[in-house]
């Protein structure tokens, strides 16, 4: 009991729970003034950072994403000719162990080197974008590549795809390399939030997609969180951002006709 008000109390001090504390006393002053409409208006914008930072909604709406790649076991994936991996799952760094710095979605390299290694495709294609650290261009594939490479993957194996502005570029690279070596069939990993979008931007160009899903941040894959009312967090906040960031990414897609009908 003791340990859960002390976190409780740290919740508040972050910055979330600070400006839900905050609101919550602007509320309770309007009222006592009887300035009804202004305190309607913060008590409704308490009730929103309630129900979005101290409730399951916002992995409920995450949830739904990535429900439909539940259960796909490394395993069982049939074979293809090529592992792609698409970007965000790292980035250059100056002190972390190889220069690189795994980001939240850093599971996708786990899963790219855990299918290599089971022999599902003989060859790594690696998306992501480029950044400048100290003056130097750092390519996201090329960092992954040097990182891989000491997990036992040859170098020779694998394939940076250069610097991507979105999902679709790299589908456009696939797609030529693929062309170009008489390839059909591709293992597709990235974050199982991310894949129904992801999967149906690399059908349009053609290719046999394998889903390879990871970097699943609900109960769908993790433990829930403890039982009880808590102070509103960050965490909420995160899954419906990226909630709506795939929502608002599928229909631009579809409005720049990347996304297919059938892919759909």
């Amino acid at each position: 009991m003791k340990d859960n008000l002390l976190h409780q109390l740290v919740f508040l001090l972050e910055p979330i729970g600070l400006v839900w504390l905050g609101l919550l006393m602007l509320t309770g002053w309007l009222l006592f003034r009887r300035q009804w409409k202004p305190a309607l208006l913060a008590g409704l914008i308490v009730l929103f950072v309630t129900i979005i930072g101290s409730t399951g909604v916002s992995g409920s709406l995450l949830r739904s994403l990535e429900q439909p790649y539940a259960g796909v076991k490394i395993d069982t994936l049939p074979p293809a000719e090529a592992i792609v991996l698409l970007g965000g799952g790292a980035a250059p760094s100056r002190y972390e162990a190889e220069g690189v710095h795994l980001t939240a979605a850093g599971d996708r390299l786990a899963m790219a080197h855990a299918l290599y290694r089971r022999g599902k495709a003989p060859t790594l294609l690696l998306g992501g974008n480029a950044n400048k650290l100290d003056g130097v261009v750092k390519f996201e594939g090329v960092i992954v590549r040097d990182l891989l490479a000491t997990w036992g993957t040859p170098p020779d194996a694998i394939i940076p795809l250069g610097a991507n502005e979105d999902t679709h570029d790299e589908a456009l690279k696939v797609r030529a390399i693929a062309t170009e070596r008489g390839w059909h069939r591709v293992l597709l990993v990235t974050s199982a939030n991310h894949m129904r979008r992801a999967a149906a931007v690399f059908r349009a160009q053609g290719l046999e997609v394998i889903p390879a899903p990871c970097n699943f941040l609900t109960t769908v894959a993790t433990a829930p969180p403890p039982p009880g009312v808590s102070v509103p967090r960050y965490d909420g906040f995160m899954k419906v951002a990226i909630w709506l960031h795939e929502k608002v990414g599928w229909w631009t897609y579809r409005h720049r006709g990347w996304i297919a009908a059938d892919g759909a």
